[in-house]
Formats: C-alpha cells, sequence, structure tokens
C-alpha cells in the first residue's frame, strides 16, 4: 500500500518542528534506506520532521520509506509525479513547516547521531538574533573505498567576501525557511545548477547572516546527478555561467566561476573516506 500525498502535521515534542529535512527520490533503493535510518535515529531534543517526495520510483524506494514511516513518525510522504528533481524540492519546500530546512538527497547521510543536535544548538525557535544559515562540510566519495574523494568544506571566508564565487555545500546547509520562500525556492528549469544559483541569490539580495559549524553533516555517495562524471560537472559549471552572465554581467561571471571551479578543485583527496555507516537499517 502507498500513500500518494500525505501532508499530516508532526505529532510529539511541541506544537511544530524546528527542523525540516526534505529528500527527493526516484529510483534510490539502493541507498535511500541509509539516509532514513540516519535521519530517524537522530538524538536530537526539539521536533524534527523527515519529508520524503518520491516522483515516481519503480524500483523499490516507496517500500522502503513506507517500512521507515511505520517505525518514526517523523516521516512525511508525498508521492508524485514531479518534473526533476529541483521541482520535487521545491514540493517539498512548500509542505515543510520547520523553522530551518536541510535537504538531504536520497544518497547521503547524516555522519553521526549527533549532528542535528549540534547543529541546532544554542538556537531558540523564533528568535530573531537566530542565524539565516548554518553551514557544515560533506564529505563525498565512495564507502570503505580507497582512492580519490572530496572533502567538500565551507570556506574560510564565506559571508565575509560576498560575490565572488564562494557556496557552502547544500547538503551541509541549514536554512531559514523564510529565506528561501523569498528567494522563491529553486528555479526548476535547471537541471543541475539551480541550489547554487539559489544560494547567489540569497548573498546578493538579502545578505543572510551565517555560523559556521566546522563539522562535516552529511555524507554523500559519489554519482549524484550533479556529480555523475566530467560531462556532468561542465554542464553544470555551463548553467551557472549563464545565469551569472545574465544577473551579474559576463566579466563578473568569469570571476565567480573560476572561484567556484578552483573551491572544488581544492575538496579533491586522496586515501580513504573517513566516514563509516554508524547505523543499522
Amino acid at each position: 500500500m502507498t500513500h500518494p500525498i500525505e501532508r499530516r502535521p508532526p505529532q510529539g515534542k511541541a506544537a511544530g518542528p524546528l527542523l525540516s529535512i526534505i529528500t527527493v527520490s526516484r529510483n534510490a533503493a539502493a541507498t535511500i534506506g541509509d539516509t532514513l535510518a540516519s535521519v530517524s535515529m537522530q538524538d536530537a531534543d526539539f521536533v524534527v520532521e523527515h519529508l520524503c517526495i518520491d516522483g515516481g520510483s519503480s524500483d523499490a524506494t516507496r517500500e522502503i520509506i513506507d517500512r521507515w514511516a511505520g517505525r518514526s513518525r517523523q516521516i512525511r510522504r508525498i508521492y508524485e509525479l514531479d518534473d526533476g528533481i529541483f521541482d520535487a524540492m521545491n514540493k517539498g519546500l512548500r509542505a515543510a513547516s520547520g523553522e530551518y530546512v536541510l535537504f538531504l538527497n536520497a544518497d547521503d547521510f547524516l555522519v553521526s547521531p549527533h549532528t542535528l543536535a549540534t547543529a541546532m544548538r544554542g538556537i531558540v525557535p523564533g528568535t530573531r538574533g537566530n542565524p539565516d544559515l548554518i553551514v557544515g562540510d560533506a564529505v563525498m566519495g565512495r564507502l570503505e573505498h580507497w582512492g580519490f574523494w572530496r572533502h567538500r568544506r565551507v570556506p574560510r571566508h564565506l559571508g565575509r567576501i560576498r560575490g565572488i564565487g564562494l557556496y557552502p555545500v547544500h547538503q551541509g546547509q541549514f536554512t531559514r525557511r523564510r529565506l528561501l520562500d523569498a528567494v522563491g525556492g529553486f528555479d526548476a528549469r535547471r537541471r543541475l545548477g539551480s541550489d547554487l544559483a539559489q544560494y547567489y541569490d540569497m548573498e546578493m539580495n538579502f545578505r543572510p547572516s551565517i555560523r559556521r559549524l566546522g563539522a562535516d553533516v552529511a555524507f554523500m555517495q559519489a554519482g549524484g546527478a550533479a556529480n555523475a562524471g566530467l560531462i556532468a560537472i561542465a554542464r553544470g559549471s555551463g548553467e551557472i555561467f549563464a545565469y551569472l552572465s545574465a544577473t551579474r554581467g559576463f566579466a563578473r561571471a568569469c570571476i565567480m566561476v573560476l572561484i567556484k571551479t578552483l573551491q572544488s578543485m581544492g575538496e579533491i583527496r586522496y586515501g580513504c573516506c573517513p566516514h563509516k555507516r554508524w547505523f543499522t537499517g
């Protein structure tokens, strides 16, 4: 039995969640169990809702989500067709009710049972002084594999030097929902670079306050849509360059894409990935 749309409010510790985690999926049966387990087993003492948006999987993805939903009251399901990953993310954003939002892909997982508690430490719900963004690092690679991997760290000068192309890691970025709404969510017409364009728009139009965690938030299993190979990476950079050329001008676009590329190249490491699964599905 599946649930086409499930928009019930979360129940439990408070009237509403402090944090909404949004996971979009399509045929992710091989990895989404890790995503769901890592969220459901967090030791946070505040309310978390986990919105699972599936766009029409033909494998066992929905069965895995349903099984975890039977264990965890925080999971909310929306099963309906979408027009790509960013359209699905927008659906999740419209359904979210948390003060903060984290987008965690169906091939990613949180790196420890304390990740969310650490990220939200000191946050008082509804307080004006809460930062707009709380940003942490991420590791991308193959679990227990020796070879090249990426340590995607938050740039030291993010938020201090603006408009040059520095960016945070999307899977380590906790953003106030009102800011995401103000910027209009994601541009679903883009297939690879809408998350980066969204951050650049927030940076330019709202100058968000940023708190750095200085710790890893997520493990990203290599092979996602925007990192599936050199061709996908080049296409994503092309999307961003076209967007920046139209909104910032050609010269600024060249500088920002160069800085973005240098930041990405600086993430590359060689050896064994530093994280393993800490949970069992």
